[in-house]
């Protein structure tokens, strides 16, 4: 179990800390580390502060883990925006009513199911690589072949090779 555990934590880590209680003990190390990172001024914050930062933690918490990786992949994307248009679009988006907001986000085009999503986004250019062709008269052979080698060719009967031995399977009679 990583350390520490929820039991060494002070009275004001663990007030700060209260909506992660119930994962708390199953975090990592480095998850750890980052959630006390984030709590550090906790006590110096507005209790509306406080109440969002708690809200915001529980949000975190109830997601899975796929959840998680499409908040964060979700959350690059916009760390990209200039930040005046990333303002624009949040304004915007928060003057749309309950019932604009669900039909947007029914508009959204479907994620794909089963596939593990990527820790950061990856650049459209990284994600095709051309097949290297292979080089004649190269010094080495690749190690991956492309494709089969080619047939030896028969010429004369005295260079055929002899018939293939046919190899047959013991048939398994288990008692």
């Amino acid at each position: 179990m990583a350390r520490p555990v929820w039991t060494e934590l002070n009275l004001s880590q663990q007030l700060a800390l209260q909506p992660l209680l119930p994962e708390w003990d199953n975090l990592s190390t480095a998850h750890k580390r980052k959630w006390l990172a984030v709590v550090r001024n906790y006590a110096k914050m507005t209790p509306e502060e406080q109440t969002v930062l708690h809200s915001r933690m529980t949000g975190w918490a109830t997601l899975t883990q796929q959840q998680r990786a499409q908040a964060r992949l979700n959350f690059a994307d916009v760390k990209q925006l200039p930040a005046d248009e990333r303002k624009a679009k949040w304004e915007a988006y928060q003057a749309l009513s309950e019932d604009q907001r669900r039909a947007l986000a029914e508009s959204a085009p479907a994620r794909p199911r089963g596939a593990a999503l990527p820790a950061r986004p990856v650049a459209a250019q990284k994600l095709f690589a051309p097949v290297p062709s292979p080089v004649t008269g190269a010094k080495y052979a690749p190690r991956i072949q492309l494709a089969p080698p080619p047939e030896p060719r028969v010429t004369s009967p005295a260079t055929m090779p002899a018939a293939p031995v046919k190899v047959t399977e013991p048939s398994s009679t288990a008692p």
